[in-house]
């Protein structure tokens, strides 16, 4: 069974491969029923397919995790960690807060079965659609989505973040025409203050300057409810605010040159 979907794998309108991978919530019942009974799956990407559904209704490719980030991230080397900081783990023990997931810890056989079962997978599948785009286009754009809820260390109070691992994963120029179009739309942005994870720089790595890889951040109160978040599982929306923030992203996206077609 594959744990991710792929929307308009053949479909070539756009050098654009959309990735999502930290917004899933499912969790396979074996690893479900060894997490302690108060464990508390936070800090997921929450509604992100939702939000960004227009991309691939205009054609976009989009490859859409749909586990949970508690089970393996994908956003992290399959070398990474067997323990400590979620942000260096590739299978995390603690959630996002610091509170305990399991009883006791996970063995390596443990974390490498997740790693072949479900990372492995999900990767060769994104390899995949990106060297299908590289058949048809000399330059493609790989857009890493995410969200949070947290300020960043040197970010600050910033609606969204960008990265290009201060230009090594795209030009200046890309990275500088989402920010214009992000802040056309009454948005604070920030370049480079959150790096990015692992997806950017391995697929600018393997294909070299033929991909153009760029990771957004967008703060939960612009898309999903004006409060505090804390340590918490989200079920629901403010749907007025959540729209509102589509058809911003929808017309900033719009403009840039990968989506001119």
């Amino acid at each position: 069974m594959e744990h991710y979907t792929i929307v308009n794998e053949n479909t070539h309108l756009f050098p654009v491969v959309i990735e999502i991978p930290h917004s899933g919530t499912f969790v396979p019942e074996d690893i479900r029923n060894s997490f302690l009974d108060n464990a508390c799956l936070s800090n997921t990407d929450w509604f992100l397919p939702e939000l960004y559904d227009f991309l691939p209704a205009m054609g976009c490719t989009a490859i859409i995790n749909q586990l949970s980030r508690y089970v393996v991230d994908m956003n992290r080397p399959a070398s990474s960690a067997k323990t400590g900081d979620y942000r260096k783990t590739v299978v995390y023990q603690e959630n996002t807060q610091g509170s305990p997931l399991y009883p006791s810890p996970l063995d390596e056989n443990e974390i490498s079965r997740r790693v072949s079962q479900f990372y492995d997978p999900y990767h060769q599948a994104l390899e995949k659609l990106l060297c299908k785009k590289l058949k048809v286009y000399p330059t493609v754009l790989l857009l890493d989505l995410h969200s949070f809820f947290l300020n960043f260390a040197d970010g600050g109070s910033q609606d969204v973040y960008l990265s290009n691992r201060r230009g090594f994963t795209s030009s200046k120029q890309t990275l500088h025409g989402l920010h214009e179009s992000l802040s056309a739309q009454g948005y604070s942005v920030i370049d480079n203050a959150n790096l990015g994870g692992y997806i950017i720089n391995h697929y600018r790595e393997l294909f070299g300057e033929r991909i153009e890889s760029v990771m957004m951040e967008l703060r939960y109160t612009k898309y999903i409810a004006d409060r505090y978040f804390g340590e918490e599982e989200l079920t629901d929306k403010n749907e007025i605010l959540f729209q509102s923030a589509k058809q911003k992203l929808k017309e900033a996206f719009i403009r840039l040159p990968y989506f001119q077609g």
